[in-house]
């Protein structure tokens, strides 16, 4: 059953850009291990007031020194925004400022953390009944801030404290654009960079 709360959202949202699973792949790409992975994935501008039970995660693209930090994961995934899964209590912010250390060594500066909008997640096959949350969608709220110092350097390399990432570097934003050609939810939000 869908969230009452998310359905007026929605309703009154239009998206900049939807990930509908291809034929040919069965599902969208998710990381390794996870097994709930056919969904529709559309990007927002802005924020709404989504239901605070539905943002399981944050993610956020981070600038340093003028450039955009790219991670690269295990799957050979290039993306620009590290983030994860909120802890219990954990505000949005701190989320933020917490998953992109682990990723990616930066330590954003919470004063410089805005919101640029909201993926919204939607299983299309039924879940089985270990399935971890009670709606077939959840949301990711995704914020840009600003990182001057990384732990062990701006040239040091760093791997996820997780294993999944394993490298990010600085790249201008036209070429982060390049390098996630193939995401529209990436191309929505990185050209809000520039302004």
């Amino acid at each position: 059953m869908r969230h009452p709360g998310l359905l007026a959202v929605l309703a009154a949202s239009t998206p900049t850009a939807v990930i509908e699973p291809s034929p040919e792949q069965g599902a969208v790409p998710v990381p390794a291990g996870r097994k709930y992975c056919l969904r529709r994935i559309s990007a927002y501008l802005g924020a709404q007031d989504i239901p605070e039970e539905l943002i399981t995660s944050v993610r956020c693209l981070v600038q340093a020194g003028g450039k955009v930090v790219v991670c690269t994961n295990r799957d050979g995934i290039s993306h620009p925004w590290p983030g994860g899964r909120r802890e219990p209590g954990e505000t949005i912010r701190a989320t933020a400022i917490r998953e992109v250390h682990e990723e990616t060594g930066w330590l954003v500066e919470e004063a410089s953390l805005h919101q640029l909008g909201w993926l919204h997640l939607e299983y299309l096959r039924p879940q089985p009944e270990d399935h971890p949350y009670p709606h077939p969608d959840f949301c990711q709220i995704v914020l840009a801030g600003k990182a001057a110092q990384r732990t062990g350097g701006h040239a040091a390399s760093w791997t996820d404290t997780d294993g999944y990432e394993t490298s990010s570097q600085l790249m201008t934003v036209e070429d982060a654009c390049q390098a996630v050609s193939g995401d529209p939810a990436s191309r929505t939000y990185l050209p809000l960079l520039t302004t």
